[in-house]
């Protein structure tokens, strides 16, 4: 049951695991608590894609928290007792750290892309989403002026879609099983609504009745 307050957790509700980043305010993220259950958004974090959604309440929260890039490393993970398990850390980010340096390195042209890092929230310059201060993202030139960052499920999704054409696994044989990975990722139906500080003023604040 979530009966404590959590922030950056991972949670638990049945064979469904994911992050709970917070609670989702116009004025940025703060800790979810059981009052917040019928009353506010949480964003939450599955197979990397953020969103926006109503937890039950009957949710576990774990003893696992979530590691997040710092300026001096741009590795994140789980800390604790499941912390080193891969399938935990695919589960909430979708790629492990390892997965998306590789996958940036091979695709860099120059020298774009790069792994990005941010305290404060940006937004996405292609699916406009917002993204948390510290969440892992990518910056694809030092065009700033003109859009420059990439949300991590955004950068996935523009990698799968050009496999075809760009016919990666063939050009970059290594990547295969990251690319595998990329598949998976895309294949997870995710509940929810993307996360933008304009479609949280849209929601409604209270679960809408039949």
């Amino acid at each position: 049951m979530l009966n404590t307050s959590a922030q950056w957790s991972v949670l638990k509700n049945g064979s469904r695991v994911f992050g709970l980043l917070g609670k989702a305010t116009p004025f940025g993220l703060s800790s979810f608590t059981r009052h917040d259950v019928a009353r506010a958004w949480a964003l939450t974090s599955e197979s990397g894609c953020l969103r926006l959604e109503r937890l039950t309440g009957e949710e576990e929260v774990t003893t696992d928290q979530l590691v997040l890039p710092t300026p001096f490393s741009y590795e994140y993970g789980i800390d604790g007792q499941s912390g080193s398990s891969s399938e935990m850390i695919r589960a909430v980010f979708g790629l492990l750290p390892g997965e998306l340096e590789q996958l940036v390195s091979v695709l860099r042209q120059g020298s774009f892309p790069v792994l990005g890092f941010s305290q404060v929230d940006m937004r996405c310059s292609v699916s406009g989403c917002t993204i948390p201060g510290y969440w892992p993202h990518v910056v694809v030139s030092n065009m700033a002026l003109y859009g420059n960052v990439v949300s991590l499920e955004t950068f996935v999704r523009i990698v799968v879609a050009s496999m075809p054409q760009g016919r990666l696994g063939l050009r970059f044989p290594g990547l295969q099983p990251v690319l595998k990975q990329l598949m998976k990722v895309m294949a997870t139906q995710r509940r929810g609504v993307l996360y933008s500080r304009e479609m949280l003023e849209l929601l409604p604040p209270t679960p809408l009745t039949a």
